[in-house]
């Protein structure tokens, strides 16, 4: 019994160093590459520095000097090293993080981690994927919204929906799906005033609401 312990607790660890996955983010003057990244809980993401004086701030918004209200906040010491940054991300959620070093984030050093809880459930329904994997943010400070979710199958039985916390629609749109990552880039006709809005997924017989803040 010992010895059966002792080899599966060997193999859970084994298996648990190989799941984790360490991503890399290429930065330079003004720019994170990839500007959005989806991993999953538990990996690391390494920031390389392509040239210049640069950091990791996923603390403090450099341009509203608001918090970027992540699911936990960090920021790294500039540096002109090509190792800017390491951190291991435990808490699934949407991550905001700019370059805080004199105009770079207006310049449009600004970058986004999707941290997707991962799921071992071969049971899991389809409105269980769609409420794991789905994820809104505006990009950057323009009238474009990025939504990105998961789907089972391909529909085009889908429709993206935004609207204000008073109900009123600023936006709809009827959407064709794909099997596995849908990312879409939605373009407003005008940036909305800043506040709190709404967006709805439908997609087929499931339903998914996240608000999201626009500056």
């Amino acid at each position: 019994m010992k010895n059966t312990f002792t080899s599966l607790f060997a193999l859970f660890i084994a298996f648990s160093a190989f799941s984790q996955i360490t991503h890399t983010v290429n930065s330079g003057n003004f720019y994170y590459d990839p500007e959005v990244l989806t991993i999953t809980v538990g990996d690391d993401v390494n920031w390389i520095n392509d040239g210049g004086f640069h950091n990791v701030n996923a603390d403090v918004n450099t341009l509203t000097g608001s918090s970027y209200g992540n699911p936990e906040s960090f920021i790294s010491s500039p540096t002109n090293g090509s190792d800017l940054y390491t951190h291991t991300f435990t808490i699934a959620g949407t991550y905001g993080y700019d370059c805080s070093v004199g105009s770079h984030a207006a310049n449009g050093m600004i970058g986004t981690i999707i941290v997707e809880q991962g799921t071992s459930n071969v049971n899991e329904t389809v409105q269980e994927q769609l409420n794991r994997t789905f994820h809104v943010f505006q990009s950057g400070y323009s009238n474009t919204i990025y939504v990105q979710f998961d789907a089972r199958k391909n529909s085009n039985h889908a429709q993206i929906q935004i609207t204000g916390l008073d109900g009123k629609e600023i936006f709809n749109q009827n959407l064709n799906i794909e099997e596995g990552k849908n990312v879409r880039n939605i373009t407003l006709k005008e940036v909305p005033n800043a506040g709190i809005y709404i967006v709805n997924l439908f997609a087929g017989n499931s339903f998914v609401s996240k608000k999201i803040s626009i500056q």
